[in-house]
């Protein structure tokens, strides 16, 4: 009985955050979407790409960062409930693709602020590029620690094990990369959702670890559906923070 009172307090929690995001943000799909994002970008707009006139609801390094996400963690959650962190190797060029992306942000910043460059001109097809190195940092680090915190029976084998998986990431991403920048506006709002969706997945991940911690249930689940109301209570928590920082942003910004 206490477990499904529990349950019902979420559920009716998790629907007032989302009806209260739905009532308070813009009418229509596109530009509610163009609300969660402002929630974890600054979507400058010469820093975005656009499309008729449209703009994506990520700048382009966040576009490269959340579909490079997408494409990484479609992959991993067919790989099991693999664990165990990548070798030196791999984790040698994790690290480059970070130190890319934070260099690249660093030299933009300059630039942006400064008005000079350090080494070469930052544009938004470099924020793209890095934007999806970056993304495969991201899904790797994030299905470890999910697998690893979640899983009663994880596997004790990587996710990210051999380079035919980053000729794979590559691929998928200079495909995803091109299809969105070609002059297609239904393909651009198409991967404008996506990196939306693949927003809120990451951002739900996060905050289901979190709680899974607070209540001290590491390593209890064996199957997904046992896990349905920390999924849920990580929605909740991940809708309230999408408010807030749209409140939030409103406010700063009159």
């Amino acid at each position: 009985m206490k477990r499904i009172i529990t349950a019902g307090l979420i559920i009716l929690i998790a629907g007032i955050i989302t009806a209260n995001w739905i009532l308070y943000t813009p009418h229509g799909f596109y530009e509610k979407a163009f609300a969660v994002g402002s929630s974890v970008c600054h979507q400058i707009t010469s820093h975005s790409f656009s499309n008729s006139d449209t703009q994506f609801p990520l700048c382009a390094r966040c576009s490269g960062l959340y579909l490079g996400s997408f494409i990484g963690l479609a992959y991993y959650f067919t790989q099991g409930k693999r664990k165990a962190i990548p070798k030196r190797g791999f984790l040698l060029l994790l690290l480059f693709l970070f130190l890319a992306w934070a260099g690249d942000s660093v030299n933009s910043f300059i630039r942006d602020f400064l008005n000079r460059s350090i080494i070469y001109e930052t544009t938004n097809m470099t924020r793209l590029v890095t934007g999806f190195g970056m993304g495969l940092v991201m899904s790797t680090a994030l299905m470890t620690l999910f697998n690893l915190t979640v899983w009663k029976d994880g596997i004790d084998k990587p996710l990210f094990i051999n380079l035919w998986q980053v000729a794979g990431y590559v691929f998928l991403s200079a495909l995803a990369g091109w299809i969105m920048l070609s002059s297609n506006a239904i393909f651009f709002q198409v991967f404008a959702y996506i990196s939306i969706v693949t927003v809120m997945i990451i951002i739900t991940m996060l905050y289901t670890i979190f709680w899974i911690i607070l209540f001290k249930k590491e390593n209890s689940f064996t199957k997904w559906k046992s896990l349905g109301l920390f999924l849920i209570a990580g929605f909740a928590a991940a809708m309230l923070q999408v408010t807030l920082l749209n409140l939030l942003r409103q406010w700063v910004l009159g």
